[in-house]
């Protein structure tokens, strides 16, 4: 079986066909599997790191661009569908999968083109513009949450979950730690970041002290550091966590922003989280998540414009110190199956061509 998985821009696009190529090798070891990202991005590092063979192709973005910018990525991406239709017809994939990203348009359009079976996964409540483009094309489209929208065919579409790395769900333990994980992305999220010090000093003041793993992001990891340091609290602070399997085994609760891949990690690992939507996120998807984790009972929404050090201090107090509650949450976000994409992904896709 031969396999083409190709995402680009972000970890929140690349870690899912990570995972799903993972996931396909696995259950068939002779399959054949290359990743095609752009030739500007993270994705020839992370794809090397797991052992997958690499193609880049230029390709440019549309959304929110300027008409000048969308003239010049025309051009640039009617060359970037010719290079993809050439390494198409060279690889001759039976499946072409499109986890997210401009780069996904032009290979998933070739493999189309070339014959091959296509899909696309979706990570998030609020679909992506490259995914609702592409849907026409698919012959499967797997969704991470239910389309209550109905952007996608009914007929196509099996809501699988995201995509998670087998590596990750190893950590999971049946002990459940007792650490506080507060998540300030890979970049640093300052409103986070910020508050989570803050209520962690009045908490400490409550007498109220609950072991922390703190990932600030590189830009605000020596600030946060210090002043955990200046209020004498013993945080374990991180720029940024490579491997978060022991981590996820460590804690009871998180605190985070609510991207798709980031509330699957939780879900599969069965962590509930206090979550702070980012509010630049296209399409508003982050609350759209966030709300769906709420409503059923995994979590708890604080929206980014009501984040503040008291109102961040008070809702982990009352998380931390109600154990039932939260041991009630850790079983309902779990039983979401947020994180099980990369299992149900692999076994509809081998499902689907017989292997």
């Amino acid at each position: 079986m031969r396999v083409i998985v190709t995402a680009g821009g972000t970890g929140g696009h690349i870690m899912p066909a990570v995972a799903i190529a993972d996931a396909i090798r696995e259950r068939n070891p002779r399959s054949s599997i290359l990743f095609v990202g752009t030739d500007r991005g993270m994705e020839e590092k992370i794809a090397r790191r797991y052992g997958l063979d690499f193609r880049a192709i230029r390709a440019l973005g549309i959304k929110g661009k300027s008409p000048f910018e969308v003239g010049r990525a025309a051009v640039v991406n009617t060359a970037a569908l010719i290079s993809a239709l050439k390494i198409v017809r060279s690889f001759r994939p039976d499946w072409v999968i499109g986890t997210g990203g401009y780069i996904t348009g032009m290979v998933v359009l070739a493999g189309w083109m070339m014959g091959a079976s296509c899909a696309v996964q979706e990570q998030n409540s609020v679909p992506g513009l490259t995914n609702r483009i592409l849907s026409p094309l698919a012959h499967r489209i797997f969704l991470a949450f239910p389309d209550t929208g109905r952007v996608f065919p009914e007929k196509k579409s099996l809501v699988s979950g995201n995509p998670v790395r087998a590596d990750i769900m190893q950590g999971k333990t049946l002990e459940r730690g007792n650490s506080l994980l507060i998540l300030g992305g890979s970049l640093g999220a300052g409103s986070i970041n910020e508050a989570g010090v803050q209520a962690l000093k009045i908490l400490k003041d409550q007498g109220v002290a609950p072991e922390v793993i703190h990932q600030s992001g590189t830009r605000d990891f020596d600030r946060v550091k210090s002043s955990y340091r200046e209020m004498g609290l013993d945080a374990e602070v991180h720029a940024f966590i490579d491997d978060m399997k022991p981590v996820y085994g460590r804690a009871s609760l998180a605190v985070c922003r609510c991207g798709g891949l980031t509330l699957a990690e939780l879900s599969a690992m069965g962590i509930p989280a206090i979550m702070i939507p980012f509010p630049h996120a296209a399409d508003d998807h982050q609350t759209a998540n966030a709300r769906y984790v709420e409503s059923r009972g995994g979590g708890w929404i604080i929206p980014d414009r009501e984040l503040s050090p008291q109102r961040l201090a008070m809702e982990i107090r009352t998380r931390w110190l109600d154990k039932v509650t939260l041991k009630k949450a850790a079983s309902r976000i779990e039983a979401l199956e947020l994180g099980q994409g990369s299992q149900n992904i692999a076994e509809e896709i081998l499902r689907c061509s017989g292997a």
